[in-house]
């Protein structure tokens, strides 16, 4: 159980910040720079509770999973939504953020996937 305490605290972290996002989606838009200085309209509070919401369900599942095949096909599903995030936000956000943000993204799904030899069942 110890082994598995960083893809569980990973988990954690991304759900805590998913409930953050969902409930203040402005703070993803602002934070990836899609409001342009504007107002942020209907569709980028979507979006980003979308978002939150994802992160959400990917860190409960994290938290939650059973050791071995089942928290490892959470982690690889976590790091899926990552990989997206790093070509929706690097494809298509701002040129002044694209990077910013496609790594943040990239970094957050290399240390998930860095978990998933802790995530075995070594019973």
């Amino acid at each position: 159980m110890r082994a598995q305490l960083l893809p569980r605290f990973l988990g954690l972290l991304t759900l805590g910040y998913g409930a953050y996002t969902a409930a203040r989606p402005d703070s993803l838009i602002r934070a990836a720079d899609l409001a342009d200085g504007l107002p942020i309209g209907r569709s980028g509070r979507v979006l980003g509770t979308v978002i939150g919401v994802r992160d959400v369900l990917s860190g409960a599942t994290m938290l939650l999973a059973p050791a071995g095949r089942p928290l490892q096909a959470a982690i690889v599903a976590r790091v899926a939504c990552d990989l997206t995030d790093v070509a929706g936000f690097g494809l298509a956000g701002p040129p002044r953020s694209r990077a910013k943000v496609a790594g943040i993204a990239a970094g957050w799904g290399l240390l998930c996937a860095s978990s998933l030899a802790a995530a075995r069942d070594r019973r």
